[in-house]
């Protein structure tokens, strides 16, 4: 009980800290993803826009998803190593997981926040169906959220500086981004790009949350990308506890 209470108000901390006071911050997660959906969905739809709302609404969750991992934990773990906050964390009686843990939570909120505006807008201003079951949609996004905070991890313990880690995971998250079905579909690239494109763990994640969440799919039809995503989790788990540094 006592760890759950600490966690929680880790968490209300690091909301009071990175999103309540910092309006800049609020426009950027939540605000953008909206600008991002109406424009693409025009200019991407060719008279057709709820067609490509359908298509672009898992994508950009998808990429939030991407973001959550490479920025939203990589980069914050470096510059929390380079201001030495790690360093004091690891010496108060606060456990040092339960401060990692509490970073995931607001960031994994801030991801429902994001998913639920970006659904809503997708249904009422295009008029998307989202035929797919609930309990399987936060499903395919845990495992997402739960393979890409675990790259990102990877992210914040092989960099050094926040500046590293932050071209780093731009060097990642842009890319994968834009060729992982998220914003432009691979059939409209040759076979010979498209192909290995979705071998890329981004790709399947985001094409899977897009069959269960606009096609109505279920899990089970995805249970090969299931398991090669949490071998990529649990590979970089594992890497992460070896070269992971708190100072």
């Amino acid at each position: 009980m006592k760890i759950l209470r600490m966690l929680l108000a880790q968490t209300r901390m690091n909301f009071n800290w990175y999103l309540f006071r910092d309006g800049e911050m609020m426009f950027w997660a939540l605000a953008m993803p909206i600008f991002f959906l109406i424009l693409f969905s025009f200019a991407f739809g060719f008279g057709n826009a709820t067609q490509a709302s359908a298509f672009l609404v898992p994508g950009l969750i998808g990429a939030q998803v991407l973001s959550l991992g490479f920025f939203g934990v990589g980069v914050m773990l470096a510059q929390f190593r380079e201001q030495k906050v790690l360093r004091r964390i690891y010496l108060t009686p606060l456990p040092p997981w339960v401060f990692f843990a509490a970073l995931v939570l607001y960031r994994l909120t801030l991801l429902a926040f994001q998913a639920c505006i970006l659904t809503l807008a997708g249904s009422l201003l295009f008029h998307v169906r989202f035929t797919g079951q609930p309990l399987n949609v936060v499903a395919m996004l845990a495992i997402g959220a739960l393979t890409f905070v675990s790259l990102g991890t990877l992210v914040g313990a092989v960099t050094k500086t926040m500046e590293s880690a932050n071209n780093l995971a731009s060097v990642l998250t842009v890319p994968l981004a834009f060729l992982s079905d998220a914003y432009i579909p691979l059939d409209r690239f040759p076979a010979a790009v498209s192909a290995p494109l979705h071998l890329l763990p981004s790709t399947q994640f985001i094409d899977a949350l897009r069959g269960v969440m606009t096609g109505g799919e279920p899990l089970t039809h995805f249970t090969g990308w299931i398991a090669i995503l949490l071998c990529w989790a649990l590979a970089a788990m594992l890497l992460s506890a070896r070269v992971f540094r708190w100072v």
